[in-house]
């Protein structure tokens, strides 16, 4: 759908030819700002861009994040090499596309996402927010998303994916890094963190999908779709079951 910039003063960022003598760059700046539909984080790009910040520009747009401890982490913020919507609905394409080539049961067993309290302001960016996101893009290509209806422990995650036979699972959560981080962390169908030749492989897939897919945007799907389930209460209550069965000296802890 075409936008309507009539009057909009910024709408010739959107248009204009960008001359900064980098040509991967100027490619780079263009589909940002064709893709992103956060205005806080696209206006970060457009400022940089209109005070001539080309170094920090290539730092952001010229990138891209790779799998560390069986995730994608970065700063929160606008840019390819940073974790954001238009990063988050990236990745979770390239998941999908790895995952329907891995599962032919995929859109049966469905996929778990979960998240924790992060958020950065400046960026309109936060773990739920994301999360949503990532389980707009699978509804959207009609796969049944467990997406949890409040922040959970990063276990449940896991916990989720082996007890709802799900294929895989996505927490969103940077663990113990600094407040200005968040992630992307991914465990297969066994509950175990992703390793290779898994992660190079949704690399692959993730460069193959960058372009946002219609409905990719949408998170209302999370609240209009019959296809999302919040497992939230049956995990919870499963997991503390499981729990007490490895509990020793229960004698000694209290009620």
């Amino acid at each position: 759908m075409a936008e309507n910039t009539e009057g909009d003063l910024n709408s010739n960022l959107l248009h204009a030819p960008y001359h900064t003598g980098d040509p991967q760059l100027d490619t780079a700046i263009g589909q940002w700002l064709r893709w992103d539909k956060n205005p806080k984080t696209k206006e970060q790009i457009e400022n940089l861009l209109r005070n001539g910040m080309n170094k920090e520009l290539r730092d952001r747009l010229c990138c891209r994040m790779t799998f560390g401890t069986a995730g994608l982490r970065s700063t929160m913020g606008a840019g390819f090499c940073y974790i954001n919507d238009l990063t988050v609905i990236q990745s979770t394409q390239g998941m999908y596309k790895y995952l329907e080539r891995c599962f032919s049961d995929f859109k049966q067993r469905g996929f778990v996402v979960g998240y924790d309290t992060r958020g950065q302001v400046t960026s309109s960016c936060s773990s739920q927010r994301l999360a949503k996101l990532t389980a707009a893009v699978l509804l959207a290509k009609d796969v049944p998303v467990y997406l949890f209806s409040r922040y959970v422990p990063t276990p449940f995650v896991p916990y989720a994916v082996q007890k709802l036979k799900a294929v895989a699972g996505v927490m969103i959560t940077a663990s113990h890094n600094r407040k200005e981080d968040n992630g992307y962390k991914v465990y297969w169908e066994t509950g175990a963190q992703i390793t290779s030749p898994h992660d190079k492989e949704i690399l692959k897939c993730i460069e193959e999908c960058v372009e946002p897919w219609n409905g990719s945007w949408n998170d209302n799907l999370v609240d209009t779709s019959p296809l999302k389930r919040d497992p939230l209460q049956d995990i919870c209550r499963r997991y503390m079951e499981d729990l007490k069965k490895i509990c020793f000296y229960r004698q000694s802890c209290p009620d």
